[in-house]
């Protein structure tokens, strides 16, 4: 495999996904994802979206108005079934969306050997629909994975930029969220390798190369764990590469002037660290 990809091709072998749920088209969100949308047509990448809106129909048809294009766009109704319910079954569906996607384009899609190729020379990545900017360091997070230098990427945001473009209180509970993470991981060989000691795990994108999906699709939980929990496994159970790639990542100013200030999200903030400590830090890194 060529040690460097061009911007086109890293764009053909990727596939971003992420997951919505919106009352209204009026909902700030939204018109962030509507933003991420016209990136992804721009970068020619595709974005798979699972929406779990009450009305995903009217939420579909003003997004395909909005958007110029929607060749690139793949907007799918969340599942029924139990195992795609909340937002970890909405992650794992949009996986499986991905997933089948990248299959379907191998030249002989009834060969098994050839579908499980094309996965393995293709990249998955998560982000949040609102962190719009991600799509824009797409290609330096996937280009590790398809050079074969890592099985999966935590993107980390520069600390300057961080303070700078996020609420004040998310950028103190997650740096100390991630300060812990980070001294409960070094006990591991795995995130004591280079690129691997300091990683930015409240961000909340990550990357990882296609054929290793079933790591999430097997993992039932529902909520932030969903994300991280699979990678973490992947390193300490099967040896995984994994790294941080550092990205000059700009929040939504729209974001930080809706929960800068406002004790509704400092509540959540203490939720997520709440239940992370205990599902990651105490279940998983302990």
């Amino acid at each position: 495999m060529a040690n460097e990809l061009s911007r086109e091709e890293i764009s053909q072998r990727t596939c971003v996904i992420t997951v919505t749920y919106y009352p209204d088209t009026t909902d700030i969100r939204f018109q962030l994802a509507i933003k991420l949308c016209k990136l992804a047509v721009k970068q020619q990448i595709h974005l798979f979206i699972v929406d779990g809106s009450p009305n995903h129909r009217a939420v579909k048809k003003q997004l395909s108005d909005d958007v110029s294009s929607t060749r690139y766009i793949h907007f799918i109704e969340q599942g029924k079934e139990a195992c795609h319910c909340g937002k970890g079954g909405a992650l794992r569906q949009s996986i499986e969306e991905a997933q089948e996607w990248i299959e379907d384009g191998a030249a002989k899609p009834n060969d098994r050997e050839d579908r499980k190729k094309q996965l393995q020379e293709a990249v998955i990545c998560f982000t949040e629909p609102e962190k719009v900017d991600l799509m824009n360091h797409i290609h330096d997070i996937a280009r590790p994975l398809l050079n074969g230098n890592a099985d999966a990427v935590v993107p980390t945001r520069n600390d300057e930029i961080f303070r700078q473009t996020y609420p004040m209180e998310q950028y103190h509970s997650e740096s100390f969220g991630n300060m812990h993470f980070n001294l409960l991981a070094k006990q591991f060989e795995g995130f004591q390798r280079e690129g691997a000691t300091k990683l930015d795990w409240l961000f909340g994108p990550f990357a990882f190369k296609a054929n290793l999906a079933a790591n999430w699709l097997a993992y039932d939980g529902n909520s932030w764990d969903a994300q991280m929990i699979p990678y973490v496994r992947g390193v300490r159970n099967n040896n995984w590469r994994i790294m941080s790639v550092m990205v000059n990542f700009r929040h939504s100013k729209e974001m930080k002037e809706q929960e800068e200030g406002d004790p509704v999200w400092t509540k959540k903030r203490l939720m997520q660290l709440n239940l992370l400590f205990d599902l990651l830090g105490e279940e998983e890194l302990t």
